[in-house]
């Protein structure tokens, strides 16, 4: 699917130069100096394996879909994970009592949200033995996920990514 395409500018560059006279933390989760980029290199894993899933539908290799999404559901449940650990711990600590915090609070629930959505979405399609009856109504459902994924993504590199500091 070509909708994610753009997401992967020099807008990486900029994040990984991008240094801050602020002093380390001293409670909670320590800084991790490679962590956004990680987050990113995550990032373009996911969309390599939404395009794979998206080739899959369309050539109907319903064997090699149903292996495509165990990949998908294992490295994004992976993600997922390390920004509630690492990324949120964090920043919810670093910016505790600044007007950062409600921000990152609502991107912190809106992460889980659709956590549980794209599980669920996922979850479901891993005991259905696809045929061409299943395949319309996956279509949909894939391409609402990969519209609420795109925008998801480029709202963390763009705007929370942005927010981690040392």
């Amino acid at each position: 699917m070509g909708f994610f395409g753009k997401l992967f500018g020099s807008s990486n560059d900029t994040l990984a130069k991008k240094k801050t006279s602020q002093t380390p933390q001293k409670d909670g989760i320590p800084y991790n100096e490679g962590l956004i980029l990680q987050l990113i290199s995550d990032h373009k894993k996911l969309v390599e394996e939404f395009t794979k899933i998206s080739k899959a539908t369309q050539s109907k290799k319903y064997k090699t879909l149903k292996q495509y999404l165990k990949a998908f559901k294992v490295n994004f449940e992976i993600h997922n994970y390390s920004e509630k650990i690492q990324l949120y711990t964090y920043l919810k600590n670093y910016y505790k009592n600044t007007e950062n915090i409600d921000f990152i609070e609502d991107m912190a629930k809106s992460a889980e949200e659709i956590y549980k959505d794209v599980f669920a979405f996922l979850k479901k399609y891993e005991t259905i033995e696809f045929n061409d009856q299943y395949l319309e109504l996956f279509k949909r459902e894939f391409e609402a996920i990969g519209k609420i994924l795109q925008s998801r993504i480029e709202i963390e590199e763009s705007e929370l990514y942005t927010l981690y500091k040392k």
